[in-house]
């Protein structure tokens, strides 16, 4: 504790008034407080010489000077004639000491504002602020609604909002691909309007309550019947009379019979699988029954009793004309399962004329099922590939029409058969452009397999290998995983070899699953492949 020093100064003098003028009073004894009025007055004073005091005694010249109380730094001084406030004369190290305090508090304050995060880091309703490196942070926006936060070490951040599968979210295998056992009776008669007795007007395709998937940008044709008829034009050549042949309609009714019309465009090509409550009744596509090629006609569907169903028709080359319900029947929009699946590919997965149903009917519509995904696109074109373009387009010429405007929660990538006797280097820029374009042509934080080069035999030729190396290397530099037909060999985005599940087409079950061309699987082979497919992306899933 120190004492400070008041007065001293030519300013610091007792005086009085008298009349109208001011005169110094040397002598005067004056009290001392800590207060302009009212207060304490203040006793422990000293002289300069040090010696007690509890009074203060002007000097001959009125001169007024003495120590304060410890810590004291102004006080009031009253001669009889008011009180005057006087102020410590000897605080020049104390206010330096201050100064000094005070910068080193802002220094160590600075120092722990620089580690305090900003209000303004976050931007959205549900951002993360995750490691980004030793001691430094950054923001992960806030996924979509329904992804999960999953690791990966090619992330910024190192984890990443993710429409992954997990497999404990996977439906029963016993009962994903089983068959109804309801048996309602189907009949097709050809024309426009409904055998129903006194059934309701027709409720249209596009504003009737139905859910569309496996395609999008539906539309009306010109001309009779076709402007009476929907089909969508989403995939190359995205026309209406050329584009995705393979999509399903679905919804919910209660009526014990209901019809669906639709135009019949041949024995072969116009064909449905229906599916009731989740289970198919057939296995395979079946003809829809049609007579005149171009006509208009009715599927009734009659199961004997009210009660409400969820309804699901596949179609291939099928267009679509609305719904027919009985009387008193209704009719609502479901919602799908399981986010957005895009295939994106050859004839491998778009069909042939080794299996029944085309796209519908190959692995694609398959795996959606054991996966519990409802919204299945086939994407795919025969006879293309990441550096041939068949009668169609590349892979990378199809995707500003046929994936980007769709936002693809999970893009399955299968392609290069159609490619193996390129130059590889060719295939290997194909395939790197290729897929730096869907990281940003699907959903936010899409999951994107790439599937490598089929093989139709248990002794693939080089080119084929080589094929399915250099597509290993494009998808392991993009950050996707890839799975290797050849070898089973599944691979995540970090290029870890996460699981070795054998090669897909052996020499000992080439000829139960390949058909009569030598390289379109059958039916029987595209069961198999969806099973081979489905095990592979089960490797990928975390638990």
């Amino acid at each position: 504790m120190a004492r400070h020093s008041f007065g001293g100064s030519p300013a610091d003098i007792a005086m009085e008034r008298v009349s109208s003028a001011l005169v110094i009073r040397g002598g005067a004894t004056g009290t001392v407080w800590d207060a302009a009025t009212g207060g304490n007055q203040l006793t422990d004073l000293t002289d300069m010489a040090g010696s007690a005091i509890t009074q203060i005694v002007s000097d001959d010249n009125g001169g007024v000077q003495f120590y304060g109380p410890d810590t004291v730094t102004r006080c009031w001084v009253d001669f009889g004639f008011g009180r005057y406030l006087m102020q410590a004369n000897d605080l020049g190290a104390d206010v330096e000491a201050l100064r000094t305090s005070v910068n080193s508090s802002i220094s160590t304050l600075t120092t722990a504002v620089s580690g305090v995060l900003s209000q303004t880091t976050v931007d959205a309703k549900g951002d993360l602020l995750v490691g980004s490196a030793n001691d430094a942070i950054a923001r992960l926006g806030v996924g979509a609604s329904g992804q999960q936060l999953v690791a990966d070490s090619l992330a910024a951040t190192g984890v990443r909002w993710s429409n992954a599968w997990r497999r404990r979210h996977l439906p029963d295998q016993l009962t994903a691909e089983s068959l109804s056992t309801l048996t309602p009776t189907i009949t097709t008669t050809q024309q426009s309007t409904s055998t129903i007795a006194s059934a309701q007007a027709l409720l249209p395709p596009d504003t009737g309550p139905f859910l569309y998937l496996g395609a999008g940008a539906f539309t009306y044709g010109t001309g009779t019947p076709d402007s009476s008829y929907y089909l969508p034009t989403s995939r190359y050549p995205n026309t209406y009379a050329s584009g995705q042949a393979n999509w399903a309609v679905s919804f919910w009714t209660d009526a014990s019979q209901f019809e669906i019309k639709f135009k019949y465009v041949s024995s072969t090509a116009t064909m449905y699988r229906l599916t009731v409550d989740g289970r198919k009744l057939t296995d395979l596509m079946q003809s829809s029954g049609g007579t005149t090629v171009g006509s208009s006609h009715v599927l009734k569907v009659s199961f004997g009793s009210s009660t409400p169903r969820l309804i699901r028709f596949d179609f291939t080359t099928m267009p679509f004309g609305g719904l027919f319900l009985a009387p008193g029947a209704t009719a609502w929009k479901p919602q799908a399962r399981g986010g957005r699946l895009g295939i994106l590919g050859d004839s491998i997965s778009d069909g042939s004329a080794q299996n029944t149903g085309a796209g519908t009917g190959t692995w694609t519509y398959r795996l959606a099922r054991l996966l519990g995904v409802d919204d299945v696109w086939d994407q795919s074109r025969g006879g293309t590939g990441y550096i041939t373009p068949g009668s169609y387009a590349t892979l990378a010429n199809r995707v500003a029409g046929d994936i980007t405007p769709y936002s693809f929660d999970r893009l399955i990538v299968w392609a290069g058969y159609n490619d193996n006797g390129g130059v590889q280097s060719d295939i290997a820029t194909a395939a790197s452009s290729l897929f730096a374009t869907l990281k940003t042509a699907t959903a936010p934080n899409a999951e994107i397999i790439v599937i490598g080069c089929h093989s139709p035999t248990g002794s693939p030729a080089t080119s084929i290998t080589n094929t399915d190396n250099t597509i290993k290397t494009a998808a392991t530099a993009a950050g996707l995983s890839f799975i290797s037909p050849l070898s089973g060999s599944v691979y995540d985005g970090a290029g870890n070899l996460v699981a070795t599940q054998g090669a897909w087409i052996t020499a000992a079950n080439a000829s139960a699953y390949i058909g009569a061309d030598n390289v379109h699987p059958t039916d029987a082979g595209h069961v198999y492949l969806s099973r081979r497919i489905y095990g592979a992306l089960r490797a990928l899933m975390p638990a």
